[in-house]
């Protein structure tokens, strides 16, 4: 009888275990866990366009992008930060293509067709890319933001040439890395300025051609 009984209590603590385990937890209310960068970056560009970057605050920030000043300083820590958000996604790229490209290939051939692969082909970036730029090169706060922002993605480039030089100074990696990062934006900006046609891919790598006879190969 006292088996019996163990038994049944056993089998009752399996069934609710298994019970535990196939049934969905149940998701808390509040924001998401994922946040829609691109519809904050659409909002935030759609009103500094109408109104400027320097007299908007994070309140007219909550109200254009539909969410609360809470979840926007959680993920953001200036107003700036949404300014650069394709920054990131773009060194991300910028190190996959750097690192899955043939060791035999030249570095000239090499780093032009990584900073290429890094500038975004997708056509919902490429209708908000001319407003961005003409954001960025008329706003001084965001101007004077660049440095900070863009030295993840000079250090991955100057990385790659000091593993490819195989010595040198630091120094002058890291200026080789930054001249290709100020001709690119450049690039960008004469694409924007001159009515955004084709590809700002494409634009970039006319403009990069001219920086190849800087590197060996």
């Amino acid at each position: 009888m006292f088996g019996a009984v163990l038994l049944i209590i056993d089998t009752l603590r399996q069934n609710c275990l298994a019970f535990a385990v196939t049934q969905p937890v149940p998701r808390r209310p509040g924001r998401p866990s994922v946040l829609d960068t691109r519809a904050v970056s659409v909002g935030a560009l759609r009103l500094w366009t109408d109104r400027g970057f320097a007299t908007t605050g994070w309140n007219d920030l909550a109200g254009a992008t539909g969410i609360s000043v809470r979840t926007l300083l959680r993920h953001f820590s200036s107003r700036s930060d949404i300014a650069w958000i394709g920054v990131a996604p773009a060194t991300e790229r910028l190190r996959d293509a750097l690192v899955g490209a043939a060791p035999e290939d030249p570095p000239s051939v090499v780093v032009r067709a990584a900073i290429v692969e890094s500038v975004s082909r997708d056509p919902r970036i490429h209708e908000l890319a001319p407003a961005w730029l003409r954001l960025i090169a008329s706003e001084p706060e965001l101007a004077a933001t660049a440095p900070r922002i863009y030295r993840p993605w000079i250090d991955t480039l100057s990385g790659y040439l000091a593993d490819r030089s195989h010595g040198g100074p630091a120094a002058i990696h890291r200026a080789i890395a930054t001249a290709y990062q100020s001709a690119t934006f450049a690039a960008l900006i004469e694409w924007a300025e001159s009515g955004a046609r084709g590809d700002c891919a494409d634009s970039v790598d006319r403009m990069l051609r001219w920086m190849d006879p800087h590197l060996p190969g």
